[in-house]
């Protein structure tokens, strides 16, 4: 039997255990207790006392296997730590110390060392980037960590434009992304991902604050949601994934994402018609701009013992631009992440596909229609504004980038969800 301590800001929430491939949790005593606790996820209710896996439905295995990446950066997390790839039970006990969200996973009920920061100086940096994808970006982090998603990562706290990695207890403020190391197919990443960000910030989506940092290779950095100030504390705060939050395995974020799911979202969440909305612009904005990984993954959620609320949007980046097709508008061919029937590339995109997106989440189309011809409006607005304006120091292929992401790619889906 292998055993892990759950926490959540130095609170003992339970323990997670691993009985010969048969994953369960254990909620605490004291968690149980405490007035202000939740439940981790709406599949692991607390009231269970303890949740145990089955032989097809895995929800603990599932919840927990989320907080660690995919593909080839869980690949190399695995060999850094000489633990097999399959083993995500090895590969938390080794990486919990930092995770995303607020869970913290420890081998014994030892809390965490104290805090601290340790300078990560630009030419370090630097050279973790060039060792790419050879190389995980964490090795040689004072601090064992890991994130979720497939795209290579690290956490670092930023005070006063200086980054710092964390040690100990200490949580992270921000997460860096490098450009994606395969660069012949999906080139400046980082300024194409800054840029949408912007964009959706400046159109007034619930989005957190991103920059670049030169080092001098681009590296992209986003403010953490999942952390919040509290008596001059820096504190975690538990957030789900959408997989996380309907108990999938990371191997369903393209295949559950349906209008159907999107439904049963909402109603989990506190603030439904705030929810709705939010869900609606977002499906916008995502074809708007060509985001074709806009994954359940791709969306969070705050829980706390009031309920559920959507968190702010991330990874929004325009990824149609990458579309392997020769024809002079490649993203038209690209294939979307939420269909409606009639409507699987952009290519097949209407206004009235998409005013029955709109349906699908309990909106009339009056006011699904006046949301969409705002946000249209908003983003090429303030895309225009953000290219123009240069407030970056754009290397000229990553301006010619933008300059097909807005005159290309955006312009002919505004051409689509305009009122005829």
């Amino acid at each position: 039997m292998r055993q892990l301590e759950v926490s959540i800001n130095n609170e003992h929430v339970g323990s997670l255990i691993d009985q010969n491939g048969a994953w369960a949790l254990e909620y605490s005593a004291d968690w149980l207790n405490n007035p202000r606790s939740f439940d981790l996820s709406p599949t692991l209710p607390r009231s269970a006392g303890r949740v145990v896996d089955g032989s097809t439905e895995r929800p603990v295995q599932w919840f927990f296997d989320n907080l660690l990446p995919e593909e080839q950066a869980r690949q190399l997390l695995a060999s850094d730590a000489k633990i097999e790839f399959a083993d995500a039970f090895g590969l938390l006990g080794y990486y919990g110390a930092e995770s995303a969200g607020a869970i913290t996973l420890l081998p014994g009920a030892e809390p965490l060392p104290d805090g601290g920061l340790q300078p990560l100086p630009d030419d370090v940096l630097s050279q973790r980037i060039r060792n790419l994808p050879r190389v995980s970006l964490t090795t040689g982090a004072p601090k064992r960590m890991s994130l979720a998603g497939a795209q290579h990562k690290l956490p670092v706290v930023v005070l006063d434009g200086v980054l710092y990695e964390p040690i100990g207890s200490r949580p992270s403020t921000h997460i860096l992304k490098p450009n994606h190391p395969e660069t012949d197919q999906y080139d400046n990443s980082v300024a194409n991902e800054w840029f949408v960000m912007s964009v959706a910030r400046m159109a007034r989506l619930n989005t957190a604050p991103v920059a670049i940092h030169r080092v001098p290779e681009p590296a992209y950095l986003i403010e953490r949601f999942d952390r919040q100030v509290v008596d001059g504390q820096l504190k975690r705060l538990h957030v789900l994934d959408g997989c996380q939050l309907l108990g999938l395995d990371r191997q369903f974020k393209y295949q559950q994402a349906s209008m159907r799911t999107l439904q049963y979202i909402v109603s989990l969440c506190r603030r439904k018609a705030e929810a709705r909305i939010q869900l609606f612009n977002w499906l916008v904005f995502n074809i708007l701009v060509g985001n074709n990984d806009a994954h359940l993954k791709n969306l969070s959620f705050y829980v706390t013992s009031d309920g559920v609320d959507l968190a702010p949007h991330y990874d929004l980046l325009c990824t149609a631009i990458y579309s392997g097709s020769t024809e002079s508008a490649p993203w038209l061919d690209a294939e979307l992440v939420w269909k409606v029937e009639g409507m699987r590339t952009h290519a097949e995109v209407t206004r009235e596909h998409v005013l029955f997106m709109g349906s699908h989440l309990g909106l009339s189309n009056r006011i699904a229609a006046k949301l969409m011809d705002e946000l249209v409006k908003a983003t090429l607005e303030a895309a225009e504004q953000l290219l123009e304006g240069r407030p970056e120091p754009f290397l000229a292929g990553e301006r010619y980038l933008l300059r097909r992401i807005v005159h290309g790619v955006m312009r002919d889906m505004a051409a689509k969800l305009r009122t005829p």
